[in-house]
């Protein structure tokens, strides 16, 4: 049957949006695999052209977060630290690393990665190189998180159900709603997030759907000199979502960090090549002073305002700095890879 797509594409047609409950039922639809593909290409492409609004997005979002393959975790306090991608950037694997110092921290982490697709060197990239199986078995997994803190979520392995729809968008050849999900729905049922984007007008647009979707607490952030993550560059906006709370907007710079100052405006954190992201990892890991390291230091700080175990993000920073010693990313990343092969 058609009537759907057709009902709903009648209504895109006349410049409408559609509400969440019918978000929702085009995208189970969708991820059913029985859908018209001109009808579906005709409303991921309408969508995307008048522009994503908060309901669309959490419905679908909300239908994904249902059919979705799950990591079962006995956890409940886990929290994520991920950019969305699209900031052309190509800087180092910031949440990756940022993950990684969380988790030396005693904060449980289920860290979704993937590989290259905006970047030179996708954070699942990295990890592979470094020795960690992002597709390790279940069993292996859950001793990560029970023993290391944290757990590595190949994106892969989560979001085969998109498989049909996700055709569709590739053979459009722009992103669609679509690639906004796997950062929204969380195999492991994450309900505290940190979230990057690349503009106000994405984090807007996520924070509100988060809203809508009754998430427990996220940050969702953009930064003036375009990266998605925190970064002591200009200053760094943050929207956030907090159940039972409005919606609060602040703005952060390195200072609230106890960090010494930002860096201008056009400082560019290196990146791109997996040679690059590992050496960033290295100067992080031996604690060179520098933007890498000051980077990281604010976005684990973040995390750890989030999760609760700092009461202020100068507290988790001097945390960090009094906490973290030269060699132990690396010896983490050991550990990860001896439990995951």
């Amino acid at each position: 049957m058609e009537y759907a797509e057709i009902k709903y594409l009648h209504k895109l047609i006349e410049h409408a949006s559609l509400n969440f409950e019918e978000s929702q039922a085009i995208m189970q639809k969708f991820l059913s695999g029985d859908f018209n593909p001109r009808l579906a290409a005709s409303i991921l492409s309408i969508i995307s052209f008048k522009g994503e609004q908060p309901d669309e997005l959490a419905g679908f979002a909300t239908a994904l977060t249902e059919q979705m393959k799950k990591f079962n975790s006995p956890y409940e306090n886990l929290i994520d630290v991920v950019g969305t991608g699209g900031d052309h950037k190509d800087a180092f694997n910031i949440s990756t690393v940022s993950g990684l110092i969380l988790s030396i921290l005693g904060v449980k982490v289920a860290k979704q990665v993937r590989l290259s697709s905006t970047s030179g060197c996708g954070s699942g990239d990295l990890l592979k190189f470094l020795g960690i199986n992002i597709n390790a078995e279940y069993e292996k997994k859950k001793t990560c998180l029970d023993q290391e803190n944290i757990v590595i979520l190949g994106n892969s392995d989560y979001y085969n159900v998109l498989d049909p729809i996700r055709n569709i968008e590739n053979e459009l050849e722009f992103h669609t709603i679509l690639s906004m999900l796997p950062a929204i729905c969380h195999p492991a049922k994450v309900k505290k997030l940190i979230i990057g984007t690349p503009d106000r007008i994405r984090a807007s647009l996520i924070a509100k759907a988060f809203e809508i979707m009754g998430f427990d607490k996220v940050y969702v952030l953009w930064n003036e000199g375009g990266y998605d993550e925190i970064v002591p560059i200009g200053l760094t906006r943050v929207f956030i979502v907090e159940k039972g709370s409005p919606k609060k907007e602040i703005s952060l710079t390195a200072n609230d960090f106890a960090l010494s100052g930002n860096y201008k405006v056009g400082t560019v954190i290196k990146g791109g090549t997996l040679e690059d992201n590992v050496r960033a990892l290295d100067e992080v890991d031996s604690l060179t002073p520098g933007i890498a390291l000051d980077t990281v230091i604010m976005n684990t700080s973040l995390g750890l305002r989030l999760s609760g175990v700092a009461s202020s993000l100068k507290q988790g920073s001097e945390m960090i700095k009094s906490t973290l010693k030269k060699g132990d990313i690396r010896k983490k990343i050991e550990h990860l890879a001896e439990l995951t092969n």
